[in-house]
């Protein structure tokens, strides 16, 4: 397996980088394969010159858009110099040149249909992939997979009790149908308000409150949830605070 490799893609992948800027780190990775890779690149870019589209302009939108999401979620010490660096990354991102839509789909493309690079990525197993995911808090193409693979993820994220992973695999998946109530109970067993508040905050409208508030049962559990009002109160209604707040009264 060749984790630089497949880390550096995934960069591209997601626009994180350019394919300029793909092809120079790719430079400093050995192997012959990678060599062969890096040429390919290069020929399907020189075939495909950079230009200003409507692709572009939306995704320095999106880029704005997860800047101020990011920006609401709650930061402590352990985080703080994590997400910051995360937030600085973004916005010299949203100045830079992008690749145009043709470009980087392109490059994509063939990167997609290298059976050296596809090698290395089937070779992840599950925890591995887990933490491929996660090493970014929200990445706009995160790998396509199904529910039974994402199950199967939080699964072993629960068994290494990677509870910063869980949080971010479901914020990558925010869009999907997957169902998240096992990342919930999973905090509510461990008893751990701030990554349940962070989930909440992430992906809100995709959490059953009701429910989870059923589930809820420990006091002081309770009181370190409402402690974290402010962080919730855009998905928690006042009616729902309520109703923790007599559960401890």
């Amino acid at each position: 397996m060749n984790k630089e490799l497949l880390n550096t893609c995934y960069k591209f992948f997601n626009r994180y980088i350019t394919v300029n800027e793909l092809m120079e780190k790719l430079k400093d990775i050995k192997g012959k394969e990678v060599k062969e890779l890096l040429k390919g690149i290069k020929d399907v870019s020189d075939k495909n010159p950079n230009v200003l589209d409507e692709v572009v302009k939306r995704r320095k939108e999106d880029i704005k858009k997860a800047i101020d999401k990011l920006e609401q979620i709650p930061k402590d010490d352990k985080d703080l110099e994590f997400l910051t660096k995360q937030i600085e990354g973004m916005k010299k991102e949203y100045e830079k040149e992008l690749d145009s839509h043709d470009r980087w789909y392109k490059v994509v493309e063939f990167i997609n249909n290298n059976e050296y690079f596809n090698k290395c990525f089937d070779s992840l197993n599950d925890y591995e992939l887990l933490e491929f995911i996660a090493q970014y808090i929200k990445a706009p193409f995160p790998p396509q997979i199904k529910e039974d693979e994402f199950d199967k993820l939080v699964k072993v994220g629960i068994e290494k009790d990677e509870r910063e992973y869980l949080w971010r695999l479901a914020f990558n998946y925010e869009e999907s149908d997957f169902d998240f109530n096992i990342i919930v109970d999973y905090y509510i067993k461990v008893k751990d308000a701030y990554y349940l508040s962070e989930l909440i905050s992430a992906i809100g409208e995709k959490v059953d409150i009701d429910r989870m508030i059923d589930e809820i049962k420990d006091k002081d559990f309770i009181k370190d949830l409402l402690d974290k009002k402010d962080v919730i109160k855009h998905y928690v209604t006042e009616e729902q605070f309520e109703r923790l707040n007599k559960k401890i009264s």
